[in-house]
């Protein structure tokens, strides 16, 4: 059975600073019982928890569940960061996942995380709370990165941290690109397959328009349910002055889509919008907007949401970018986030959104 651990920062003494809408928390710190760092395999422990920024929908102590799938060849000098996001009411353990960890950790030589983020799982929806759509969810996959980095520098693990990637499906590939996003040095190239088109309003609200996805936000501004303007602005991938910050910070980044024209569940007009934003902002953006021709029967079975073989998905339209020796092999060649240790600012409406990086990754909102 795979061993599991917690552990806090506060555990360790050491003291954080609080954000997130003015409510704090404590955070996630490197497992004390680990493997000797002599050794580069069997470095990390399997399956971790570790404890990330409250949720002010439910304001308590929040833990995070995380699958770790190391390369079987070992840990070394150039092996990378993957995450590999399940899809909206997916778990992070599941069969499928596990699989896609063990695959790409090999093919890519990387440490592959699948994440079980915030309202992972069919349970959250018995609570009549809206779905978060991107926000604490992607904060909660960078919680991911940062822990296993923390965890590696503090065992004097060599590894690379220009190679530092995402991958997620549907609800996963939305948390990709808000984590791509809201980390905008970090990562050196994306996996969106299906993914939500930010946080528009047939979804926010489940009018019906082009989706069968209801995100259960209010327009009511007395509604616990309230989506405000600068919290639908910040769960927007495609947000165009958002977009330009993004560029600014990280003109390495690739980011690819791949998207069924025929998606039911993340409309491909709002999609094609967004790449659109992206486009204009300068990002490097690969995009496959399948329609019957690309129909393979190996990766692409349909033009729908499901797509086919997501796994397949992944290697057929990626692997140049995320393969050790691919023809356009992504890394970066600057500090990432982590490393950075500042903050990462994005206006909107009426205020700002603020990343903070001084220690475990926090995000809060202050007003004009």
């Amino acid at each position: 059975m795979p061993r599991k651990i917690k552990f806090s920062f506060a555990q360790a003494g050491i003291i954080l600073p609080a954000l997130l809408l003015a409510l704090e928390s404590e955070v996630a710190a490197v497992p004390q019982t680990v493997q000797s760092a002599k050794s580069t395999t069997g470095i990390l422990a399997r399956e971790q928890e570790f404890e990330a920024q409250e949720w002010p929908q439910k304001p308590e102590k929040r833990m995070v569940k995380m699958w770790v799938e190391e390369p079987p060849a070992g840990i070394n000098k150039n092996t990378g960061l993957m995450l590999v996001l399940h899809n909206w009411g997916g778990v992070y353990n599941s069969s499928e996942y596990i699989q896609w960890c063990k695959t790409f950790a090999v093919r890519f030589n990387v440490i592959a995380v699948s994440v079980n983020y915030l309202q992972s799982g069919p349970e959250w929806r018995k609570e009549a709370l809206p779905y978060d759509h991107g926000f604490l969810q992607a904060m909660d996959v960078i919680g991911a990165l940062y822990t296993i980095r923390t965890q590696l520098q503090a065992q004097a693990i060599t590894f690379n941290e220009n190679r530092i990637y995402s991958m997620g499906v549907s609800g996963g590939g939305n948390v990709t690109q808000m984590a791509m996003k809201l980390a905008p040095y970090t990562f050196a190239c994306g996996v969106d397959i299906c993914g939500m088109p930010g946080l528009i309003d047939a979804i926010a609200f489940g009018t019906g328009e082009g989706t069968d996805l209801n995100a259960g936000y209010s327009r009511d501004p007395q509604s616990p349910a309230f989506l405000s303007k600068d919290m639908q602005e910040i769960r927007d991938f495609g947000h165009p002055e958002h977009c330009k910050i993004l560029h600014a910070a990280n003109p390495q980044l690739k980011i690819v889509i791949v998207h069924g024209v025929a998606d039911t569940s993340c409309p491909i007009s709002a999609k094609i919008l967004q790449y659109r934003n992206m486009l204009a902002a300068g990002i490097s953006v690969d995009a496959h907007f399948l329609t019957e021709f690309d129909i393979d029967g190996v990766a692409v079975k349909g033009t729908g949401h499901s797509v086919g073989n997501r796994e397949q998905v992944v290697i057929k339209y990626a692997d140049v970018y995320l393969k050790e020796d691919g023809a356009f092999a992504k890394r970066l060649n600057v500090p990432n986030d982590f490393a950075r240790k500042g903050k990462i600012e994005y206006p909107t409406s009426n205020g700002r959104y603020i990343v903070d990086y001084s220690g475990y990754p926090k995000i809060s909102f202050q007003n004009k």
